[in-house]
């Protein structure tokens, strides 16, 4: 009897044996963990991370096309140089409350420690940005990512990039990670600019088309501690949308402008032919490119052409 109760416990344990080795060898083959031989170097929690990292990887990838380590850092990595201070600057522009440059080194100043970071909500908040409707990303190389308040998280960060910031997070697919950051423009839920009967605001025309102007240049002699003297021209640029494809009117005859204090300014229908609307020392303004900027209206709400369309 006992050698019959000996032998029906090995055959028990053989049976656990046998269904752990195939639990495991399920979970290999449906999950796709890290290979077992790294275990002698990292724990099961470190290389099943690893392995689900990988998995997500793949969605995107396949063997040929996958990323060594210098290219996935490349690709979709955040830069961390210990030592190395970012001077580039960051626009920050839109339905903000102060539009200005913002330097990187002052988003980020601990980039000595991996995982420098500052949550998009935390920067926006530390520039006065509360509520906001979204906000569009634009980088060095002309790339452009549009991405709503709904489908932003706290995992939506800054990090330091070799080239100015990265955007990265867990919400939306890293095809909207774009790096080398020049410009963040927040649309605002508010429309408080007026543009024949339409509302709008000046952050949702600056995402649509725009031109940039080089303005108030003049030329300027210069001398050396030698005496001796050059000349250069130096000159100011500003950028926004054009203002004649937003009227109701395509030659207008007059066009009124209406600032916060009420005050009206009239434009012939000539004078606004190059004009634009943009951000100038963090108001809203009609650039006349061709005049000086004494005349240029500023803190603008309401605009209305009058005439008839040709």
């Amino acid at each position: 009897m006992k050698e019959l109760k000996k032998k029906r416990i090995v055959i028990i344990l053989i049976i656990v044996a046998v269904v752990l080795v195939g639990v495991v060898i399920l979970l290999m083959v449906t999950e796709k963990p890290m290979p077992v031989a790294l275990l002698n170097k990292f724990s099961i929690s470190q290389i099943w991370d690893e392995g689900e990292r990988m998995n997500t990887c793949f969605e995107c990838h396949n063997a040929v096309e996958f990323h060594t380590c210098e290219s996935c850092h490349d690709d979709h990595g955040v830069v961390e140089l210990a030592g190395v201070k970012f001077f580039e600057v960051v626009e920050l522009t839109g339905d903000v409350p102060n539009p200005s440059f913002v330097r990187v080194n002052e988003i980020m100043p601990d980039q000595d420690n991996v995982g420098t970071h500052v949550t998009l909500f935390e920067f926006l908040s530390q520039n006065g940005v509360g509520d906001f409707y979204s906000v569009t990303f634009t980088t060095n190389d002309g790339g452009i990512a549009t991405i709503e308040f709904e489908y932003l998280d706290d995992t939506a960060m800054l990090v330091p990039y070799i080239d100015g910031v990265r955007f990265v997070t867990e919400s939306v697919h890293s095809s909207t990670w774009l790096k080398g950051i020049s410009r963040i423009t927040v649309i605002g839920k508010e429309k408080p600019l007026t543009i024949d009967g339409i509302q709008t605001s000046i952050g949702r025309l600056l995402v649509g088309p725009t031109v940039r102007y080089t303005v108030e240049g003049s030329d300027t002699m210069l001398t050396n501690a030698s005496g001796d003297t050059s000349h250069a021209y130096v000159a100011n640029w500003v950028e926004g949308a054009l203002l004649l494809p937003l009227l109701n009117n395509n030659s207008p005859e007059l066009v009124i402008i209406t600032d916060a204090d009420g005050k009206t300014t009239r434009f012939s229908g000539e004078e606004i032919q190059t004009a634009i609307l943009a951000v100038v020392r963090d108001k809203v303004t009609l650039v006349l490119p061709e005049r000086g900027r004494s005349v240029w209206p500023i803190n603008i709400i309401s605009i209305e052409s009058q005439g008839n369309n040709d």
